[in-house]
This record gives structure tokens, sequence and C-alpha cells, in this order.
């Protein structure tokens, strides 16, 4: 059935376009191989939707039956008898196969709980079954937990869902961008001017092969944006963490500004050369090239800086998240030292030393307050500073302040998502634009090959008018003349 459609559209094409038989047999083959690509596209995005929803199922079912339960086998047992049948459910089995045939290991819980993170590699997955791990192994109300664990989930739920939709509204613009673009390079086709065709040019026909295969290609590009993996998009890559870390650790000033300056030296070298020469265009841009190297120090380290922030942002609300879920059977200091066993890589190097200052000096505020304090984010250090007054105040208002970190946690965590996956999915507007463009390039060709065809139809037509004229043949020479446009040419008389 698709491959029939497809052929009907190019039928369509065919006639739209003007295309010659040899071209649309060209694109035809080539479309027709294009399916299969497609419909494993389709597949894939229709199987990741159909995987975050599995997710989300499994989160709100295990964490309601743990609150329930208050064990995870238990908890694990409700959610196998509660999933419909499927990947995620085989999952739950096989963990629960794992904890009851496994006798001789001392983290059976633990390795069973991996197989469903194997096969879902989500954090939130994740940090669910730690803390599930946690709370069996040293005890402690759930209550507050696993709210707090649901209302994230629920925020991501939104969040992803969102998304989704907004590039399914992408994707539809995108072919209609390129439905308009395709109608667009027909206009020239039939213009009725001179009874002149040029779609039998062959740059033409070559350019109409070139724009429809770009056009295949910008869709599915399109359809990669529908087909990611909704589990993992919002993970920000370790490696490049690292890299961004690294950069900014080992920045050394006094050598970036001595290779700045035999930067703008060499440039400023090149520009004198231009002056001498007279070269006045090259000497302006040899003297701002010398203007932006001798400042590529300043410029280098504040994009290092930049980027690295963006990281610090994103990475934050998370490392956050498991500070509160652990504030509810722990201290703020027990806390934090735990927490380096989940730290992002960006923020390892700070948590590592903020945990080091506070034993130092348990009661001053200054290790808190110097938390990514180069950084200036504003609500990293409220953030910090109510850690602090937790820290050191009375139980009941500690509660009340933990609410109000979570209130605060939960909009930070919902803004860095919803930019990075902003961010993410900027590329769409390009494509949504690339089918224009690609059809401009054809147009203009059209038009230039149209315009020189009737230049040369015209020459020619007045060239065999004066022909006729010397001849003294008036007949021929009306004839001739006829087929030419008045507004031009005249009468042959004239």
């Amino acid at each position: 059935m698709i491959y029939a459609g497809v052929l009907v559209g190019m039928y369509t094409l065919h006639l739209m376009l003007k295309m010659h038989w040899i071209t649309t047999g060209i694109v035809t083959v080539y479309m027709l191989l294009r399916v299969r690509e497609h419909r494993r596209l389709y597949r894939q995005s229709n199987e990741q939707k159909l995987r975050f929803g599995e997710v989300t199922d499994y989160l709100d079912t295990v964490l309601y039956a743990f609150l329930k339960e208050g064990k995870v086998e238990t908890a694990l047992e409700d959610t196998q008898a509660a999933l419909v049948d499927g990947p995620m459910r085989e999952a739950v089995v096989d963990a629960l196969d794992h904890m009851h045939m496994t006798f001789d290991e001392s983290n059976v819980m633990t390795d069973a709980l991996h197989f469903i993170e194997k096969q879902y590699p989500c954090h939130r997955v994740k940090a669910v079954h730690d803390f599930f791990m946690h709370v069996e192994n040293y005890g402690g109300d759930a209550t507050k937990p696993v709210e707090l664990l649901l209302a994230d989930k629920n925020q991501w739920q939104k969040c992803i869902q969102l998304e989704q939709k907004q590039r399914r509204k992408m994707f539809a613009d995108i072919v209609m961008s390129i439905a308009a673009s395709l109608i667009i390079c027909c206009i020239i086709l039939y213009l009725p001017v001179m009874n002149i065709d040029i779609s039998s040019n062959i740059i033409s026909q070559v350019l109409t092969i070139v724009v429809l295969i770009l056009d295949d290609m910008i869709l599915s590009r399109a359809q990669k944006y529908l087909a990611v993996d909704w589990l993992v998009i919002d993970n920000e890559d370790e490696k490049q963490q690292r890299q961004r870390l690294k950069r900014y650790m080992e920045y050394d000033r006094h050598k970036e500004i001595r290779l700045s300056f035999l930067l703008a030296l060499l440039a400023m070298l090149v520009t004198v050369v231009c002056l001498i020469r007279n070269r006045q265009a090259l000497a302006a841009i040899g003297m701002v090239l010398a203007l932006i190297m001798a400042n590529q120090h300043r410029i280098g380290r504040m994009l290092s800086v930049k980027n690295l922030k963006k990281s610090i942002q994103r990475a934050f609300p998370g490392w956050l998240m498991d500070i509160i879920l652990l504030l509810q059977s722990e201290n703020v200091q027990v806390a934090l030292t735990k927490s380096q066993e989940s730290v992002p890589t960006v923020l390892a190097h700070e948590v590592e030393h903020l945990v080091d200052r506070i034993e130092m000096e348990p009661e001053s505020a200054e290790p808190y307050h110097r938390f990514l304090w180069d950084f200036q984010i504003p609500e990293v250090h409220s953030a910090m500073s109510m850690l602090y007054s937790i820290s050191m105040g009375s139980s009941n208002r500690a509660d009340q302040q933990i609410s109000e970190l979570i209130g605060r946690n939960l909009a930070m965590l919902d803004a860095a998502e919803r930019e990075r996956l902003s961010n993410l999915s900027s590329g769409m507007y390009l494509l949504f634009l690339a089918p224009v463009m690609t059809a401009s390039l054809k147009l203009v060709t059209d038009m230039a090959i149209f315009m020189l065809t009737f230049l040369m139809n015209g020459n020619l037509a007045v060239m065999s008018c004066v022909h006729a004229r010397r001849k003294k043949n008036e007949s021929d020479c009306k004839s001739i003349s006829g087929c030419v446009s008045d507004t031009f040419y005249g009468s042959c008389g004239t």
C-alpha cells in the first residue's frame, strides 16, 4: 500500500513539475528505496513513545505500591499484577525472579532492580530505586519522599508530553513547507509567455532531482526528532561535562595572555604588509582580526564559563533532589556526604570541597555561601542558604523550609528541562526553512533559463525578420514577426 502511494505521488509530481520520464524514473527508484528508512523511523517513534508511557506507568504504580507496602519486593509484586503485558512487565518479572532464586549474594535486591534500569535507562527510575534501597536499609517515613518523587515524575511527564506535541506540530509544518516549496517550483513552468517551455532543459531536470532528494532528506531528518529516546533526552553527556570542567580548571591566564599577544602580533604584521601593498580591504580585516586575537583569552574564558554555567544549571536541580530525599531521614551534613555517590560530574569537585569545608566549620555559613560562588547563579545561592538554615533550625521550621525548598527545586527542574528540550529541538526550525531554500535555488535557476530562452527566441525572430526585409519578402517578414510580441518588436514595417 505504501509503495502504491509512492507511485501515485511520483506520477503527480511528474505532471506538476513537467518531469521527463527518465527523471521520474530516477526519483521513483530513489523514493522506493527510501520507504524502508521512513518506515523504520516511524516504528521507532512509536516504540519510544510506548517506552516512555511504560516508564511513567511503572513509576506511578511502584511508588504507590511502595507507599502502601513499605517493602520493595511486595511493591514489585503488586506492580507486576497491575501492569499490562509488555516489555516493562517482563522486566519486573525478571527482577522478581532474581530476588526469589538468588540466595548467596549480599546485593540481591540492588542487582534485581538493575534488570529494570538496564532495559529502561532513565535516571528517574534509578532515583526511585535508590530511594527504595535507602528506606529498605535505614527505614524512615516514606510518605513525603514518595509525594516528592510523584510530583517530580508528573512534572517530567507533562514536560515531555508537551515537547512531543510541539515536535509533531513542527513536523507537520515541515511537511507543509515541503509541499508549498514544490508548488512554488511549478509556477515558472506554466508561465504563458511566447509558449516557452523550459521543462525540457537538462539543467532544470537535474535540479528537480536534486530538490526532491533534498526534500526527502529534510523529511527524514525531521522524523529523527520524533524518534528520539525520551527516557534519556534530558540527560547531559558525562564526557562533555568532564571536558567543560577540565577546560575551566586547567585555565592558565598568563599562558593564554602570551598566546593572545603572539596571535595579535602576527595579525598586525599581516595588516602592515597589506597597508604597504595598498590592500585596504585586507588591512581592515587584519585590524579586526588583530583586535580579536588580542582578546582571545578573555573570549575563550567567557565562553568556557558560560558553557559550564549552563551545565551546572541543568545538573544542580537533580543533585538537589537527591539531597531533599536524603533529608527525610538524615541531617544536612550527612545528606551532602551521601549525595557524593551520585553527584553529577560537573558538580563533583565543588561538592567535595563543600563537604570538606563543612567538616572543618560545621556551624559556619561560609561553606554554603562559597559553593559555586564564581558562577553567580542566584537559584543556587538561594538553595544553599536554605540548606544552611535547615541545618541550623528547629524541626518545625525545618519542615517548612524543606517544603519551600522542594517547591523551588521543582521549578528549577522544570525550567532546566524545558530549556534543554527547547535547545535540542531548535534544529526543527531550520528544517522548516530548508525546503524554501532548495525551492528558491531551483526557482532562480529556472528563471535564468527562462530569460535566456526568451532572449534567444527573440533574437532569432529579429534576425529572421531582418533577413526577410533584405529579400523584400514582406509575407515572410509578417509571418515571422507575428511570432514575436508587438510590445518588444513592433511590426515589421516600423
